[in-house]
This record gives structure tokens, sequence and C-alpha cells, in this order.
């Protein structure tokens, strides 16, 4: 019995033509093609399928951004892998911390960076092992490299070799980090712009044995350390955590230096064909980003509770409140979402704070905005993070603290009970003071003390109708 031949027919979806050159069979055109790429992504969760338009310079990169993670400046802890892969539809950014917490570092990848065939919103956090280490080492400028990533795995092929790093849980220390240095990069400004070949002979001058902060001046166009602070330089502590620009200078056009002169944080930027790699390092070698408490204020005194999941949608691109959105927040700016969910700038930035103390929002100096992580949200663990803020809570509900001053000339005073001992704080518009040891160690530099944190928090209780 013969088959009938239309069981066995190829139907497709473009129609054949005959043109002069003979028929031309239709297969896939190319809007098919990105349809048929874009359902297998979303098939296997891919949030990012793509290939590398820039390959030996994303893995030099990638390569420079691991050595920061596996390192320890100052401590011997057991080194972290796990760097940070995050997807919006412009941008791609992989992050890190070192294993001491004290420099951020974190690689950009912008659209021209990627031939994607499927990006969205999305993050990951997986080890780079020595496999995945090999890997990168062998890529080169022609290397044909292909780049897939799902919350659940990251997976870099070339050569017909593919290596897959599964994800990992996110370090509880990292998450703390992520919150305290959005806030310091904030602050940052651009200091300086310098051409690559600059930068080499200043990590010359670079002792790997120095302990005190230099400071960098810029006489003719040339920067050079000093031991001493003269006008207009700019403290650089721990620069030997510079080194890690060495490997990747030459493939750069030019390098930024942005500083905060309140607080000591600078970071270096080295910017390449769609590309930016960013370090970020704290005032001292012997001081880390996590649990530098400069989002208490915020979350002692803002109203954030209630507003948190309006904010956790409108950032998610989910209409909420008879608001409709054009899907996820590619920046974030707590100016328009005040204006746009009808809050007050303050309160905006107290629930954006509690949204970042899950490592939810991170800044770009360069841009001036925030952007967002896909990461779980656990307010829960707030007070758990932030002991001096618990502590405060509790010196509130204790009865401990007692207001005095006048309001009306901006200036609060508080008497806290704390211990067998009576503190005296001062609240002002340009600075709180606390007459504990903790505050007179650090005079503000690592966020507020217990004391003055329980006086704002009862003020702001009094303030509220």
């Amino acid at each position: 019995m013969t088959a009938d031949l239309d069981q066995f027919g190829y139907h497709y979806p473009f129609a054949s033509a005959a043109t002069d050159a003979g028929i031309q069979l239709a297969a896939c055109d190319q809007m098919a093609q990105a349809k048929i790429s874009s359902a297998t992504a979303a098939k296997h969760g891919l949030f990012l399928q793509s290939k590398l338009v820039y390959p030996r310079q994303t893995a030099r990169m990638l390569r420079a951004l691991s050595r920061v993670v596996r390192t320890h400046y100052f401590d011997a802890r057991p080194p972290q892998l796990d760097p940070i892969a995050t997807a919006s539809t412009n941008t791609l950014r992989f992050e890190g911390f070192s294993g001491c917490c004290g420099a951020y570092v974190r690689l950009d990848l912008d659209r021209a960076a990627l031939n994607a065939e499927e990006i969205r919103f999305g993050t990951t956090n997986v080890d780079f092992n020595a496999q995945m280490i090999g890997h990168l080492d062998q890529i080169g400028q022609a290397s044909d490299v292909a780049l897939d990533i799902s919350p659940e795995s990251l997976a870099v092929e070339h050569d017909n070799k593919r290596v897959v790093e599964k994800q990992v849980t996110l370090p509880r220390r990292w998450i703390k980090g992520l919150c305290e240095v959005q806030v310091y990069q904030s602050r940052l400004r651009l200091a300086h712009r310098f051409s690559p070949g600059l930068i080499m002979p200043l990590l010359q001058q670079v002792s790997r044995n120095a302990k005190h902060p230099a400071y960098l001046t810029v006489t003719a166009g040339k920067p050079r350390l000093s031991p001493r602070e003269t006008p207009g330089s700019i403290q650089v502590g721990g620069m030997q955590r510079l080194d890690t620009l060495r490997s990747i200078l030459p493939l750069l056009r030019e390098v930024h230096l942005y500083a905060d002169p309140d607080s000591g944080v600078h970071a270096w930027l080295g910017e390449a064909e769609a590309l930016r790699y960013w370090l970020v390092l704290s005032p001292e070698l012997y001081r880390g980003f996590s649990g530098e408490g400069q989002t208490l204020s915020l979350l002692a005194t803002g109203d954030w509770e209630d507003r948190v999941a309006t904010l956790e949608d409108w950032l998610a691109g989910r209409s909420t409140n008879s608001i409709s959105t054009a899907g996820p927040a590619e920046t974030i700016d707590p100016a328009e979402i005040a204006s746009t969910l009808g809050w007050s700038v303050a309160d905006s930035e107290a629930t954006l704070a509690a949204l970042a103390s899950s490592g939810l929002a991170g800044f770009d100096a360069a841009t001036g905005y925030y952007f967002q992580r896909k990461l779980p949200i656990d307010l829960s663990r707030i007070e758990k993070d932030q002991p001096r803020l618990k502590h405060a809570a509790k010196l509130v509900a204790d009865g401990a603290v007692r207001i005095t001053g006048d309001p009306a000339n901006n200036v609060r005073s508080a008497e806290v009970d704390s211990g067998d001992l009576t503190y005296f704080v001062r609240l002002t518009s340009t600075g709180d003071t606390c007459t504990c040891p903790w505050f007179s160690r650090h005079q503000g530099d690592r966020g507020p003390c217990k004391h003055v944190l329980a006086a704002r928090i009862l003020t702001h209780r009094e303030q509220v109708p």
C-alpha cells in the first residue's frame, strides 16, 4: 500500500518564488528566525541569548572582574567566586565584591556589545570556577562566542566547547554591600579623565604595602601620588587594589576618576567600545562596604512599609493603582517615582532604600540613575542586617528617649538612656551628633549611631499626623 505523499510534505511559512535565476525556495526569513530563536530562549528560560560583538575585550574584562572577586586585600577569608549577572533591555551587567568587600567591581555591556537574539530583565549569581576562567582565557578577537544566561545558569560557548556555571546562593554579605555601595556611588562626581597611557606610571608608584591613604594630584595633565593632602588633591586609599586595571589598560580608550571628598570613596571607570569597567574603592584598604549604615536614616524615618509592594510592582512593569507601565523600568529616578505614584521624593527615596536592602537597586554614576536587579525581596531581614536600627527601635519602645529643644530653630535635642549611661543627642539639618564613644570614633562617617537613630524615629513620629 502506497502512502499518501502529503504525509511527507514540508510546509514552509513563506511562499516560494520564480526568479530569473530559477526557483527560490522559501525557508525562514530573518523575522521568522528571530521568532524561533526567541521561542527557543523562552523554552529554556533564558533572559539573555547573545553573541559577543567584542569577544576578546569582554573576556579580558570578565577575567579582571573575576580576579577582584577572588581577592582578599587585607584578610584571609575563603574567596568568593560569584559574579552577579543582570540583564535589562539596554545593558548587561556583571558585578561582584572583593573577598573583604572593600572593592566593588562592575562590567557594563551596552546593546552594541551584544548581538542578542533574546534580552530581557533577569538576574542570576554563578560561580566562575577554574574551567570557566580557562575558557575565557582562550577567547580571541576572532572567536565566535555565544553567551546564554538564565536564572539557573550561565553558559559561554566558543570553538565547539561549552562551559556552564550553575546558580549559587548570593552571599548575604554581598547583599548588604550592594545596599551600601549604591548610596556611595550616588554621591560620586567626575573629577578627572586620563588617557590609559598615564595610568600605568601611576600604578608603578603604588606600594603594595602602603598602610596610609595617598592623595592624587594632577600636574600638567599627569596624575601623581603624594603622601600629603594638598588643595585640589583626591584621597585614594588602598591604591594597591587598582592593580586590577593593569591587564585591561591596553583595551581602554579612556580612564575616568570619580570621587566623593566627604566619604573618601572613589571609583575608576575604564571605557572601551560599548564596554565600561567600574572599580569602586572604599576609603581605606581595611574598610569594607558592608555594614556602613548609609541607608539607616532613610529606613528609620521613612514611611516605606506600606509603599514597598507598589514600588516593586511599578519597577517590574506591573500596572498598579490605575497606573499603567510600559514594562520593567530600565532606569530608576526617585523624582520620577514620586511624580508617577503621587509620593514625596523623601518617601520615594526611603522606599527605594528598603528595596535596596535586598540588593534590588544599584546606581550608575556615569548616567546618574539607579538600575534594578531581579532579586528576591526579604524585608524581614532589614532589622537582622541592620542591628543599629533594631537597637534604636528597642530604645524607643522601652521609653529610653526624651526629646527636648526648640523645633522652631531647626534644632532638636534628645536624652537617650542606654545601659547605665545617658547620652545626649543633637539633631540639626546640617548633621546629627551624639556623646557616645561610637560617634566619637566615627563622626558619622559610617552612618548614625543607635542613639541618633532612636531620636530621629521619635521626632519623626511626633511630626506624622
